[in-house]
């Protein structure tokens, strides 16, 4: 068994005869766990523990701690013993702590929230406009440019950005990195933006 982070077609710096032979095997593509799995997880886990949760903090779990297992069941544990110590039922405040305490450092420093505030204030507009339904353009873009960035500054999954930005599936958050690739090779007033978007990201 070989793994690697690319099909054996793209692999180089090997000899051909080794590259010829890994070709003729089963290649199968393994991805980290969906948003199902991630929920059925973390249900297994307060199963063996004993413990219960609302599923509404299961949800939010499963998507904001969605590349790593280990992390996602160490977080659980967190809880269960929170929960434990302040004889306090498991709610979505408390998990909010417990995440942006154990989460957020092996996180990239730039955070979603942190992402849409200044792409929000950059174009003056409302946070509850770039999670909502409307298609303004004027809201429209910079929720594109927010999900783009959120794509490059974060590890966040596809289907994890669209749930940021009211629950978007994660075709419209391909779409919007998309437009905002191309845009930026047409619009020289697009490129500025951006360019002033992560100056301030970076403060």
């Amino acid at each position: 068994v070989m793994t690697s982070d690319r099909p054996p077609r793209e692999l180089s710096g090997m000899e051909d005869r080794l590259l010829s032979r890994f070709k003729w095997g089963l290649t199968t593509d393994i991805q980290t766990p969906d948003l199902e799995t991630r929920m059925a997880i973390v249900q297994n886990k307060l199963a063996t523990e004993k413990a219960e949760m609302d599923m509404e903090v299961v949800e939010y779990l499963a998507n904001c701690v969605d590349s790593n297992v280990r992390e996602l069941e160490g977080v659980v544990n967190s809880l269960i013993v929170d929960s434990a110590l302040l004889q306090r039922k498991i709610d979505i405040e408390l998990a909010k702590y417990r995440i942006k305490s154990l989460v957020e450092e092996s996180q990239k420093a730039i955070s979603i929230d942190k992402i849409i505030d200044v792409v929000t204030a950059h174009f003056n507009i409302k946070v509850s406009d770039i999670k909502g339904k409307t298609r303004l353009r004027e809201v429209v873009l910079p929720r594109q440019i927010a999900m783009y960035l959120t794509k490059e500054f974060t590890e966040l999954s596809l289907k994890t950005i669209g749930y940021h930005f009211g629950g978007r599936d994660h075709s419209t958050v391909i779409h919007a990195i998309q437009t905002i690739n191309d845009l930026q090779n047409q619009d020289r007033e697009l490129l500025l933006h951006i360019k002033d978007i992560k100056e301030k990201l970076k403060k």
